[in-house]
């Protein structure tokens, strides 16, 4: 499976720590502009964490990722 084929809403554990997928969304980077990115969101802390949309061809095993 492919980092491209989880559907918003899914959990998933990144390295241990459980996320949910919420999809593809403008983030504003500093000093630079808005671009795309794929957004999971920490249960924990609730922070976010960003993959690149070229990294949606990765398979979910090279990059570490269970669904739960």
């Amino acid at each position: 499976m492919k980092l491209s084929d989880i559907k918003p809403g899914q959990k998933v554990s990144l390295n241990g720590i459980v996320a949910e997928y919420q999809g593809i969304q403008k983030i504003k980077i500093p000093n630079f502009g808005k671009v795309e990115k794929r957004v999971f969101r920490t249960d924990e802390t609730g922070d976010y964490l960003y993959y690149n949309l070229a990294e949606g061809s990765k398979t979910l095993k090279s990059e570490k990722i269970k669904l739960l």
